[in-house]
C-alpha cells in the first residue's frame, strides 16, 4: 500500500525509528490551528509539539535542539533531521530556485571530502549534498536542528493502544472552528481567500487519521464500520481542498462570481464540525474493541 504522505517531521521519524506503532505516532498531526492578523497568516502548532514531545517520551527517543552545525553530532552517530529551504534544494524540482517552502530532510552520513549523505521521501532522493549549498539551505531558514540519540524503548502493541487512548481527543481538530472565524471576520473577500490559501496543505495532515485507521489493529469483522469510518474522513478531505481550490481562484479570477461557493462551502464546514471528533471517537470504539477481543 502506497502511504499518504503526512508531514515531512512524522514520516522522517518513522523513517529514523521503525519501531514507533504508525497510529501513535500520527496522533494530532492534524492539530495545525490557522491564526492571522492583518497583515500576516500564521499556524499554530503547539498542540501538535506538545503531542509529539509525548510520543517521543513514550518511545525512550531522546531529541535535542541544536544551532550549531551537524558534524559533531554525525560524528558521534547521532540521528539528524536538518530543517531546510526547498528554495535551496536542487532535488526538489518545484520549489527549486522558484518558492520557499520550510522542509526537513535526514542527513545520514558526512562524507570524507566534507559533502553529506541526505535522506527525503517528498521529494523522493538519497544522495550527495555539498556543504555550502546544504549549509545555505538550512542557514535560510534560521531554525535549529534536531539531533537524536539512536535507539528507543520496545513498545508492545497493548502499550501503544494504550498511548493512543489517553491522547486521542476530539478537541484536536480545529477546521470547523477556523471556518466560522474567517466567515465573521471582517476581512476582504481577497484578504479572506489568502488566508484559506494558507490552509492548502492541511489536507496532508488529516492523511495522518487516514494513515491511523489503516495501521491500527482494529477488529477483523468490523470490515465494514472501518470501510465507513476511513471513507467519512476522506470525504472531509476532499471537501476541504476543493473550498481551498476554489479560494484560490478568486485570488487568480477575482472578478468571477466564485466567492458566494466558498462562503457556502464554510458554512457547511461549520455546520459538519462534529464529523471529525465522532470519527475519532468511533475510531476509539473500535480499538478498544479489538483490544477487548485479543
Amino acid at each position: 500500500m502506497n502511504l499518504a504522505w503526512v508531514d515531512c517531521s512524522i514520516d522522517k521519524l518513522l523513517a529514523l525509528y521503525p519501531g514507533i506503532h504508525p497510529y501513535a505516532a500520527m496522533i494530532d498531526r492534524w492539530a495545525f490551528k490557522p491564526v492571522w492578523d492583518g497583515e500576516a497568516e500564521e499556524v499554530d502548532l503547539s498542540r501538535v509539539l506538545a503531542t509529539e514531545e509525548q510520543l517521543l517520551i513514550h518511545y525512550g527517543i531522546e531529541r535535542s535542539y541544536e544551532n550549531n552545525w551537524i558534524d559533531e553530532a554525525l560524528r558521534s552517530g547521532h540521528l539528524v533531521l536538518l530543517p531546510c529551504d526547498l528554495f535551496y534544494m536542487p532535488h526538489a524540482k518545484v520549489f527549486y530556485g522558484k518558492e520557499h517552502a520550510g522542509h526537513y530532510i535526514v542527513v545520514r552520513e558526512l562524507l570524507p571530502d566534507g559533502s553529506y549523505l541526505i535522506f527525503d521521501d517528498h521529494p523522493a532522493f538519497c544522495g550527495v549534498m555539498e556543504r555550502a549549498a546544504l549549509k545555505t539551505a538550512h542557514d535560510a531558514l534560521g531554525l535549529p536542528y534536531q539531533r537524536f540519540v539512536p535507539g528507543m524503548l520496545q513498545v508492545t502493541e497493548a502499550s501503544a493502544i494504550g498511548y493512543v487512548s489517553r491522547m486521542l481527543k476530539a478537541d484536536s481538530f480545529y477546521l470547523g472552528d477556523f471556518a466560522r472565524r474567517l466567515l465573521a471576520s471582517k476581512e476582504t473577500v481577497l484578504r479572506k481567500c489568502m488566508i484559506l490559501k494558507g490552509t492548502r496543505h492541511f489536507h496532508h495532515r488529516l492523511y495522518g487519521f487516514i494513515r491511523m485507521v489503516d495501521a491500527a489493529p482494529l477488529p477483523l469483522g468490523e470490515g465494514e464500520a472501518v470501510s465507513e469510518l476511513r471513507q467519512s474522513i476522506v470525504q472531509y478531505i476532499d471537501d476541504w481542498r476543493v473550498t481551498v481550490n476554489l479560494a484560490t481562484r478568486v485570488l487568480l479570477q477575482p472578478a468571477l462570481p466564485i466567492w458566494d461557493r466558498v462562503e457556502n462551502r464554510l458554512e457547511n464546514h461549520q455546520e459538519s464540525e462534529a464529523l471529525l471528533p465522532n470519527a475519532a471517537d468511533r475510531f476509539l470504539e473500535l480499538l478498544h474493541a479489538a483490544e477487548t477481543k485479543g
